[in-house]
């Protein structure tokens, strides 16, 4: 038996990843494709999946949910007025350029070549949360548009790369501004929904092997999970939120960035 087109089996499996996914999210901060990409390439394999749309598939269907929790960030965000909306407003533009040339990008490139690139990103993702790194704050002045535009790009192009909504670049650059860490957090928020947004808006309407994908896709993005994953995290993200506090959060960081190192690896030699 079946529901949404898929087996109840797939639909436990994919509930199970939101759960993570979310929980993680909410603990610290962390964006979802780090865990979802690995997790979504293994399960479209899983499936029979043509090996060289899976990491597309991947990337999409995660990018998809990015919009959903970026959405739930921004409402729990905006009732502390923690956001900076002339910063969000400002880098948008940038931001949306940056993750839809990235994504029309990835979508040029085979499977093996995106995870070595997701691989070698996700390293240096690891190693920024397993030092703590955190750059010597500038004098306290107003970011000027003229820097906010190329850092906008890159931050959108990167995080298209491997689907993760920009918060892992865009707090540390904030927090070298000297802005707040809780405001940084709220603004980084604020940033991923417009790196989602032109990313899915690629994956939707650029797909080029429709035959060797999953009949439930929208261009690439596989909606059953989507709708699955969302769910899934949802439950939990106000959990792992409430728990930040009470959690050795340094210490789960630095085994949450040997795991996500892990999974890279484990992707990439999938495919060798």
């Amino acid at each position: 038996m079946d529901f949404l087109g898929i087996t109840y089996a797939s639909i436990l499996v994919l509930a199970t990843l939101g759960l993570v996914v979310g929980f993680f999210a909410g603990l610290l901060g962390i964006g979802g494709g780090a865990i979802m990409v690995p997790a979504l390439t293994a399960y479209f394999l899983w499936q029979g999946v043509h090996p060289d749309s899976v990491i597309h598939l991947a990337l999409a269907t995660s990018m998809s949910c990015i919009i959903f929790t970026a959405l739930l960030s921004i409402r729990s965000h905006q009732k502390h007025q923690a956001i900076i909306w002339s910063i969000t407003q400002k880098i948008s533009p940038a931001v949306l350029l940056g993750s839809a040339l990235a994504s029309l990008w990835v979508i040029q490139i085979t499977s093996k070549t995106i995870a070595l690139i997701f691989m070698l990103l996700m390293f240096m993702v690891a190693i920024q949360m397993f030092i703590n790194f955190k750059p010597t704050g500038l004098s306290g002045k107003k970011i000027k548009t003229s820097e906010l535009i190329p850092v906008g790009f890159f931050i959108g192009f990167v995080s298209a790369i491997i689907a993760i909504g920009g918060g892992s670049l865009t707090v540390p650059y904030l927090n070298w501004h000297q802005v707040n860490i809780k405001k940084a957090i709220a603004t980084a928020a604020s940033i991923g929904l417009p790196i989602a947004l032109a990313g899915c808006m690629v994956f939707a309407t650029q797909s080029t092997n429709q035959n060797l994908l999953p009949k439930q896709t929208i261009g690439y993005i596989y909606w059953p999970a989507t709708l699955c994953i969302t769910l899934g995290s949802i439950i939990t993200t106000s959990i792992g939120a409430n728990l930040t506090h009470r959690l050795p959060t340094q210490i789960l960081k630095k085994i949450f960035a040997v795991l996500i190192m892990v999974l890279a690896i484990r992707m990439f030699l999938s495919f060798h």
